[in-house]
């Protein structure tokens, strides 16, 4: 036993440094800074080196440690590790996520350089100099991922070209951030951003000049790889058919419960209708972010007063979101700490309105931001949401477990308490309740067209006629949520399907503890699994609170 717990230590370390070695950026965003200052070798040889690590480390794995000797903590971890190598494998292997997603590389060399800006793991003299380092590296790394694609769709083109289009821009923050603290250095900082800029026209360039007329491939991964990717990734029982099947029955039970709602409201009138209304009411533009913050502040003190779930410690911050992340988030997005830095501080993205855009399109983007539907997205992405549980995932016990990134846990968990919060009475304005509801309706649309559009059951134009039809979404919306997703196969069913599991365990316990049920305990004893899978997260609970 003790020879086998030394064993899956030593590679569950390998894993973490050799990994991360691999993938420089990814390694910023966890909170490892050996490799700040470079660029993943994102070419052919590249993933060819990490995909022969990748096959080495899961044989060693494989005959080296014996499951039935670890402790049940570890036995979890072990199966965690066992289906982070299954996703990675499938990805560059079976999907060939490299060859067929041009959007990766310009969104890599964004993030490295985004990460350094806004996380202030170290003083900005020593970050300053890790951005130089990846703003000189972004022409060579984004001309050497050219050689990977060969097997691109169109779609993939545009969501590509919207990306490395913002590239620019967002370098040019950079610089007159840096020339800011850094005056004296403006030589070498130009020189960067100079190099950067360069960089991302030059890929754009190839994007429309040299891709595109070549760009004859599906972004679909078909049902085989769907299904193998959903059992041994997501460790989920549930196949393509069975996803579907629970998607299209969830979306007749939800737009019964909003047909009720709005009855109960006014009988006279549709739920479209009262949301058109509600939506009419929504801050000013240049008042969002207040708004929102008033109401992230609600819901903490809310969390607390109902003793709903541990506080950890962990700041939060409320910020425009980036340039080039706005192509593909519509309304808000989440980024948490890094797990191993010593400084917890998350950031809320609100998108702002797009100015550039004509004043119809700008007023169905304030509507998005309905004073009845703030609450719902902050406590999401907030307050009980995503922060509260990431921070907590963050303190998982092993190295492993704070590594944990399941979107099926993180994206139930936040669905889950937006029902959590109104079965608590935070909802204020009855509206909310209403625009809970359909986006409840939204989330099962989703799981569908997850299913359909990554087994060429559906096409982009048809999956965008669905949303429109189904949820009343804005056709701007709803072609930024297509396109959000289709190139992430499986993230889009995560919160549906993962709310369902995370509901089906706290129903179990309850049922085993009886008068010995305590919510608050429940929910500690979930955020301290980490951010896993939660097929093994009940599997955990089972030690945690001794329900097996």
């Amino acid at each position: 036993m003790i020879e086998a717990t030394r064993s899956f230590k030593a590679l569950s370390e390998e894993f973490v440094e050799i990994g991360f070695r691999h993938d420089p950026v990814a390694a910023t965003n966890v909170g490892i800074h050996d490799y700040d200052a470079e660029l993943p070798n994102d070419t052919p040889e590249g993933f060819a080196e990490r995909i022969a690590w990748l096959s080495g480390f899961e044989a060693r794995l494989a005959s080296n440690v014996d499951r039935d000797v670890l402790d049940p903590l570890q036995r979890v971890d072990l199966a965690l590790l066992r289906s982070r190598i299954a996703g990675m494998r499938c990805d560059l292997e079976q999907i060939r996520t490299q060859s067929r997603n041009p959007v990766r590389y310009p969104e890599t060399a964004l993030l490295g350089v985004f990460l350094l800006v806004a996380r202030p793991f170290a003083p900005l003299e020593e970050r300053k100099e890790a951005m130089l380092a990846r703003l000189m590296a972004i022409p060579d790394y984004l001309s050497g991922a050219r050689a990977c694609l060969d097997d691109v769709s169109t779609a993939a083109v545009d969501i590509a070209s919207e990306v490395a289009l913002t590239g620019p821009g967002f370098v040019d923050d950079v610089v007159r951030m840096l020339l800011r603290g850094f005056p004296g250095e403006a030589e070498r900082i130009e020189h960067a951003g100079a190099r950067a800029r360069l960089g991302f026209l030059q890929y754009q360039d190839y994007l429309e000049q040299e891709l595109r007329p070549r760009a004859t491939g599906r972004f679909a991964i078909g049902e085989a790889v769907m299904n193998a990717k959903l059992e041994r990734e997501h460790l989920l029982s549930m196949d393509c058919a069975a996803l579907d099947e629970l998607g299209r029955a969830e979306i007749e039970r939800v737009r019964g419960l909003l047909e009720d709602e709005a009855r109960q409201r006014d009988a006279t009138r549709s739920w479209r209708e009262q949301l058109a209304d509600a939506k009419r009411r929504h801050p000013e533009s240049l008042h969002l972010r207040e708004s929102y913050m008033a109401e992230v502040e609600r819901a903490r003190k809310f969390v607390e007063a109902h003793r709903l779930a541990p506080m950890p410690d962990g700041k939060l911050e409320i910020v425009d979101t980036p340039v080039f992340e706005r192509a593909t988030t519509t309304y808000s997005a989440y980024l948490p700490p890094a797990p191993f830095d010593i400084d917890q501080t998350g950031y809320f993205f609100i998108t702002p309105i797009d100015l550039s855009r004509r004043r119809e399109e700008q007023r169905q983007q304030l509507e998005a931001h309905s004073r009845a539907a703030i609450p719902l997205i902050a406590l999401h992405e907030t307050w009980p949401g995503h922060h509260l549980q990431l921070l907590h995932g963050n303190r998982a016990g092993s190295r492993l477990r704070r590594l944990g990134d399941s979107t099926l846990f993180a994206e139930g968990w936040a669905l889950y308490c937006e029902e959590l919060m109104f079965e608590q009475g935070f909802f204020e304005d009855p509206a909310t309740r209403l625009f809970q509801l359909r986006d409840l309706l939204w989330r099962a649309c989703r799981v569908v067209l997850d299913v359909r559009l990554q087994t060429e059951r559906i096409t982009l134009g048809e999956a965008v006629a669905f949303l429109v039809e189904n949820v009343g979404l804005e056709r701007p919306t709803a072609e930024i949520e297509i396109k959000r997703f289709i190139l992430r196969p499986t993230l889009p069913l995560g919160y549906l399907v993962g709310k369902k599991l995370l509901i089906e365990m706290r129903d179990e316990v309850k049922q085993r503890l009886g008068s010995r049920f305590d919510l608050h305990d429940f929910h500690a004893a979930l955020l301290g699994s980490g951010t896993i899978p939660p097929a093994l997260v009940r599997e955990d609970l089972r030690t945690r609170l001794g329900v097996g």
